[in-house]
């Protein structure tokens, strides 16, 4: 070998290919960095006079992006040990060719290169071998080799790692052999495992050994390989007390056959008295690879007075699954006779993550469930109480990993169920109550509606309503004008099985006649398109308008989602009076939302005209470099001698709030989606409007609603998003390369937040990765939102690990403003 373990140029030359095409890689490299690793290499040879393969990687390392330094020193290493560990898939590829060589051929640096590469060779030149010595170490190999089988040769030479080191510390005698190796048993003295105490028994190094350790294992260990007495040391480690080193004595002393096994058995028998709780069996167990005798009602006692339910279950349960014991129905036994004589708190989670098939955890369960059911009853509003216990039971039954145990939670349900009723106080009370179990996928009895309504002096009519509602109710509710908008829209969403057109009609003639305003809001909240349709063909032009002027009962977001369905559905007269409507009502919710979730502040730091000494963690883009130079001057410093305050830094100070959005219109992104969607940018041009913030859509295109620098007209947005339609497929590339403009063009922040929210079902993913991986470069937080209920996983996370972000998913999409400005107020 050379003077270079690898010839720096063709080395960076490597390296910076290699780094350019692996799929990990987060930062491009420069073409420069191919100047700098050799010129680095040389800097340092000179410095210290040699060179080795570590200040390669150390060189490679240091002058690669922060986010691509964990990849570089693996590429380094595996350019200079080519056959180390040697990926054979890798070999039956060819590696694409990315045109980098000729990038570095018309980048202008080539000749400064070659000026590198004509000093490498130079300084290769000038360098003479040490032939002698390298004579030496092949007849010491070749003498080495013929009694590499031989003690203590055998043992010294466990303690390389391969011929290499012998090389490496020029070893070229049997002497120099057995010094190296007692040098580096020294070094390795208190972290020493079984085998190597064997090595150093072999090697005559037990009174060393004995000598300098602090571990009572190693110096027991040690002892008994040398045939020494240590009985006395055994008895005093088992009256000292400490079971820890105990165990570790007695590992060693089995895994070496220091000792005969009868006496092993006898010092396994001295455990009997010493372990006191699981924690300490379970240790126990694992150092000896069994299970020694122990007093099962002591251990268990001890355990449920020290520590919690769950953690004595999840060590009996590792003992059983590991060791073959039966540790968990003996808990749950001694717990159910401790919990009848105490006030012990078990929670239904806690038995939850503890199901086991045993009449303990039974008797238990329904203590425990009891216990929840009295507390219910104690709480002011017992109705809510008995609504969360019940649903909280379902959720603990369906995530419960043991079928009896889920079986017996199921058992108890119907009964919650009508308690839940019972609780309630009012008529009003259990309507919620019933509307609610029904959501989550329970259905009350019906006696029990009737029951508990007729207490509390229900009229019959809605307690049949709660039980179940028919059309015919609903119809003589808009004759008679008995409801108002939001319960008769609660009836119609329970029944819309039973509401076809012709029956739509019906109800809008009912609503119209008898001027009853709620119905025709709730009809027009139902389906937009047939009641606008019906009360034209009943009411003319004047029946439309009525209908029209009624939309706006209710919350506004129903109103949102039936323009978004049905909008294709009107005629282009009709649609622009809804449309106003809809965007008024867009502008109102926007703002709503704003002011109760967002709220309003200014962050991210900008720099001023004040400096102090630079601090970890500051950015080193604000470093004064003015004044850093001449404070450096000034105390007449060398360059070795330059610590971190030396630098100065700009003092910042609080600046806008900058973030970009990209949303997914593409495909199946049709009426709720788009109608939270619309509100959520609205609250947020509202919310943020003395911030930077820019607003795309995307699909196959890319629709910018507004960008950073840009001010917009709320009534202009609302118009360019009531007018918005899904279509298309999944491209994101244009959307990407839009926000790092934005970022980069327009930001004025130095706190910079980007959101996507899409399914992830990307057509030009490799396009879109090369756009993250410079938005990472940009110091922009990184936040990807999908739909819970369908997304594509792994390429959700190929994105949020290339742009060093951070996935989230959402259930329901009511819930999207809501996240998004926990997201804001979190970053910001």
């Amino acid at each position: 070998m050379g003077v270079f373990p690898e010839n720096p140029c063709e080395f960076a030359v490597e390296f910076i290919r290699r780094m350019r095409n692996h799929p990990d890689i987060i930062q491009i490299p420069s073409p420069r960095q191919v100047l700098s690793i050799p010129k680095l290499i040389l800097s340092r040879y000179y410095r210290k006079g040699s060179i080795t393969p570590n200040d390669f990687i150390e060189i490679s390392t240091v002058t690669s992006f922060p986010d691509n330094q964990t990849l570089a020193k693996d590429m380094a290493f595996e350019i200079l040990f080519p056959n180390y560990k040697k990926d054979l898939i890798k070999s039956f590829f060819i590696e694409k060719d990315d045109g980098f060589e000729d990038e570095l051929a018309n980048s202008g640096i080539k000749s400064e290169f070659d000026q590198l590469q004509d000093l490498i060779d130079e300084i290769e030149l000038s360098k003479s071998f040490d032939t002698d010595m390298i004579q030496q170490l092949e007849e010491f190999m070749e003498e080495l080799n013929q009694k590499r089988n031989e003690e203590p040769y055998k043992s010294a030479l466990n303690l390389f790692n391969d011929n290499s080191e012998l090389y490496k510390e020029e070893i070229t005698s049997f002497e120099k052999l057995l010094e190296e190796a007692k040098n580096r048993m020294l070094q390795k003295i208190n972290s020493l495992d079984p085998k190597d105490l064997k090595d150093g028994t072999n090697l005559g190094l037990n009174d060393l050994i004995q000598e300098r350790t602090l571990r009572e294992w190693e110096r027991i260990t040690s002892k008994a390989l040398n045939n020494q007495n240590i009985e006395e040391d055994l008895n005093k480690l088992l009256s000292s007390g400490s079971l820890e080193d105990l165990l570790q004595s007695m590992k060693f002393l089995k895994d070496t056959n220091a000792i005969s096994k009868e006496k092993f058995e006898n010092l396994k028998n001295e455990l009997y008295n010493k372990i006191n709780n699981l924690d300490q069996l379970f240790q126990a167990s694992k150092q000896l690879g069994e299970t020694p005798k122990f007093n099962q009602d002591e251990i268990l006692n001890n355990s449920i007075k020290r520590a919690s339910f769950e953690h004595n279950f999840n060590l009996a349960n590792s003992l059983d699954q590991f060791y073959g014991t039966n540790l968990r129905s003996s808990l749950l036994d001694k717990f159910d006779q401790q919990s009848e004589n105490s006030q012990m708190f078990l929670s239904l989670e806690n038995l939850t993550k503890t199901a086991f098939a045993n009449k303990s955890w039974n008797s238990l369960f329904k203590q425990v469930l009891k216990n929840a059911i009295d507390d219910a009853m104690s709480q002011n509003k017992k109705f809510e109480a008995f609504k969360s216990l019940t649903h909280n039971l379902q959720q603990l039954m369906n995530s419960c990993q043991n079928i009896h145990c889920s079986q017996k939670m199921a058992q108890n349900i119907p009964n919650l169920t009508s308690l839940t009723l019972e609780s309630c106080e009012t008529p009003y009370q259990l309507r919620n109550a019933t509307e609610f179990l029904r959501k989550i996928g329970l259905n009350p009895e019906s006696d029990d509606i009737k029951k508990f309504g007729k207490k509390l002096d229900m009229p019959e009519d809605q307690i049949f309503e709660l039980i179940e509602p028919t059309y015919q109710l609903l119809k003589k509710l808009v004759e008679n004008k008995n409801a108002d908008f939001q319960r008769l829209s609660n009836l119609m969403n329970q029944i819309q099985d039973q509401l076809n057109y012709e029956r739509i009609k019906e109800l809008t003639a009912s609503a119209l006649a008898s001027d009853n305003r709620d119905a025709l809001g709730a009809l027009g909240n139902f389906n937009l398109s047939d009641a606008l349709k019906s009360a034209q063909q009943i009411g003319g032009q004047e029946g439309e308008n009525k209908m029209i002027s009624c939309l706006s009962a209710g919350s506004g977001e129903n109103l949102l989602k039936q323009w978004f369905i049905h909008r294709k559905n009107l005629t282009e007269t009709t649609k622009q009076k809804v449309k106003e409507l809809a965007k008024k009502m867009l502008i109102e919710l926007g703002i709503y939302y704003s002011r109760a979730r967002l709220g309003s502040s200014t962050t991210g730091p900008i720099p001023i005209n004040i400096v102090r000494p630079y601090s970890i963690g500051d950015d080193f883009e604000n470093i004064d470099l003015e004044e850093t130079i001449n404070n450096i001057l000034e105390k007449g410093k060398k360059l070795d001698h330059i610590k971190y305050d030396d630098f100065f830094v700009f003092e910042t100070a609080k600046g806008l709030r900058t973030a970009c959005f990209e949303l997914d219109i593409s495909g199946s992104m049709t009426g709720d989606k788009l109608a939270y969607m619309s509100i959520c940018v609205t609250m947020l041009c509202y919310g943020m409007r003395k911030d930077e913030i820019g607003i795309t859509f995307f699909e196959s295109n890319t629709h910018v609603l507004k960008e950073l620098h840009q001010k917009i007209d709320l009534e202009k947005l609302a118009d360019d998003l009531l007018s918005v339609t899904a279509r298309g497929g999944t491209r994101l590339q244009s959307a990407i390369e839009w926000a790092n403009k934005q970022f980069k063009e327009h930001s004025n922040s130095r706190e910079k937040l980007n959101v996507l929210f899409t399914d992830a079902e990307i057509f030009d993913l490799k396009e879109v990765l090369q756009e993250f991986r410079k938005m990472r470069s940009l110091g922009v937080d990184f936040i990807l939102i999908c739909p819970e209920a369908s997304y594509n996983l792994n390429e959700a996370k190929k994105m949020v690990k290339v742009a060093g972000g951070q996935l989230l998913t959402i259930k329901d999409w009511n819930e999207f403003p809501k996240l998004i400005s926990e997201i804001i107020k979190s970053r910001f």
